[in-house]
């Protein structure tokens, strides 16, 4: 059995097997899709493809025209490797917190290009100046917004695209956009979206103002015309709608590899695109959340009738908030440092763990509810429940603390400064929290890449990870150092934290909880223990 079109003809195997197949003619469906395109999405990674794509699938089903062009900005590996072998269909697999599993044939694709393909770029061009394409939807994840570095100056890919011919190929997501509404303007300016799903704070916000960098830098050298800014900058023409989105998909797993093989596949193996495992499944969970605040430019698809929640801007923003620093995100954070020390290989493990349970349970309870706003869509009391009682602690969804920590510099200000901040806005002291500067300190720790057992690690990729590195590297375990002297440059930049931790109460407790961390072997755990009241196990 194989996942592709023709493979979807043995429809007697995938009935067998109890896989759900599109009731449409996929290869139909994707020819009419290249010849009108509606909808492009930059990065079809795995909640895309499992998520996103599953929403287009449903409303093809329905007879509503909504097929996507997939457009991977800049890895073509991962199109070559995951999408074209399966005629770019994906294999939902979910799994159950009661070891049950459903298993779905997702084909919300009509065409798939890489970006960093001189003749995809073309082709990818040629669809953004299409009237009927209205909407350009992106997971990319953080760092693919990034032009600034930690000092709030212009990013060298954001320096080369701004000096860069305005017109021509793109390496970086945000000038690739950019060039995209250069060409729709030049071709008469028929209105579009551009709508983040990426999971950070005020998702639509960043996009635009990273967009409006890379246009005003042409702007400024005479690139591009003040008539092609006013026009992206009129939000009747191009608008920029914030969003949530919330489904743990986990890098795929080799033993869900090898049930599929035993049910009969034989093309679910995991294979490598760089140091990324990549599959034509997707594992994920049951649990799933898309909140888009309904502010579009032109036409859109029917999201409501999906089961995505279109809701005013207040409202996307207060269950942003409340999932995004308080109720998940930042617990999944804190989850990945201290796991990644602590050698544990999957959070659902974390989990079963009473100190590390705990962690979670103070930090989302006692430190995070006080400043959530209840976003009249879901109680954040039964979310935050569902995460710490059915999600994080789903074994049958097995997923790895480092693939969490990946890019935590560019998390921070996000899942736990916002927090901060609400704590300043509202009067309530600082000085209240343990948990927060806790795991500020674990993270400081964990920049070291030594583990608790005394032995080294590699941290997971971060685009700051060599210069925080520079300032702990040289640390050992049971130096007596002068701590100050070592975090200020970190704990100082409020571009990391969103306040600069020094003018609060919280730098002295990082650095307090950081000196006690580095003792020795051990550490790490008996700090938790201490500052928690449990015992260490």
């Amino acid at each position: 059995m194989e996942l592709s079109i023709a493979g979807l003809k043995q429809g007697t195997d995938y009935a067998t097997a109890g896989i759900s197949v599109p009731t449409f003619d996929v290869a139909q469906m994707q020819a009419s899709g290249r010849e009108t395109p509606r909808w492009v999405h930059l990065g079809p990674g795995n909640i895309f493809r499992v998520f996103i794509a599953k929403i287009a699938h449903s409303m093809i089903a329905d007879g509503k025209r909504w097929p996507i062009t997939a457009v991977v900005p800049r890895d073509a590996a991962k199109l070559d490797l995951q999408l074209a072998p399966h005629d770019l269909m994906t294999l939902g697999v979910t799994l159950n917190p009661d070891g049950t599993r459903s298993l779905d044939v997702i084909a919300g694709m009509g065409e798939a290009l890489a970006a960093s393909r001189i003749a995809d770029f073309e082709r990818l061009m040629e669809v953004a100046v299409r009237e009927e394409v209205t909407l350009v939807s992106l997971t990319i994840t953080e760092k693919g917004y990034a032009v600034r570095d930690s000092s709030g100056d212009l990013a060298a890919a954001a320096r080369h695209a701004i000096t860069a011919d305005p017109h021509q190929q793109q390496s970086h997501a945000m000038a690739l956009l950019a060039t995209l509404l250069l060409r729709r303007w030049e071709a008469g300016g028929p209105p579009i979206t551009l709508l983040s799903c990426d999971n950070f704070s005020h998702n639509g916000d960043k996009l635009r103002d990273a967009i409006f960098t890379i246009i005003g830098g042409w702007a400024e050298r005479g690139a591009v015309s003040p008539e092609f800014v006013a026009w992206v900058r009129d939000g009747s023409r191009v608008a920029f709608p914030i969003s949530v989105i919330d489904k743990i998909t986990p890098l795929p797993n080799q033993s869900v590899a090898d049930d599929l093989a035993e049910l009969g596949f034989s093309d679910m193996g995991l294979v490598t695109a760089g140091q990324t495992p990549v599959a034509g499944f997707v594992n994920t969970e049951s649990a799933q959340y898309l909140v888009i605040e309904d502010n579009f430019a032109a036409q859109r698809p029917p999201f409501e009738e999906y089961g995505v929640q279109m809701v005013s801007r207040e409202v996307c923003d207060a269950f942003e908030h409340m999932k995004v620093t308080t109720c998940l995100n930042p617990l999944h954070t804190a989850l990945a440092v201290t796991g990644c020390l602590l050698r544990f290989p999957t959070i659902d493990a974390e989990m079963r763990d009473p100190l590390l349970a705990e962690l979670v349970h103070r930090l989302g309870w006692s430190e995070g509810l006080p400043v959530v706003v209840d976003p009249g869509i879901v109680s954040p009391a039964d979310f935050l429940t569902e995460v710490e009682t059915v999600r994080f602690p789903n074994r049958y969804l097995p997923d790895d603390p480092a693939r969490i920590a990946m890019d935590t510099s560019q998390k921070l200000p996000i899942r736990f400064g916002e927090t901060i901040k609400r704590y300043l806005e509202r009067g309530l002291g600082l000085e209240q929290l343990e948990v927060i500067p806790l795991v500020f300190a674990l993270w400081c720790r964990y920049l070291m890449g030594i583990a608790d057992d005394g032995a080294p690690f590699t941290p997971s990729s971060d685009p700051l990870l060599e210069e925080l590195q520079a300032h702990v590297s040289h640390i050992a375990l049971g130096d007596h150092i002068d701590v100050h002297e070592a975090l200020n440059p970190i704990l100082a930049n409020a571009e990391i934290f969103a306040v600069d931790l020094y003018e609060t109460p919280l730098a002295a407790k990082v650095e307090n909880y950081f000196s006690r961390l580095i003792a020795g072997p051990g550490a790490v755990r008996a700090v938790l223990a201490e500052v928690l009241n449990k015992e260490s196990e």
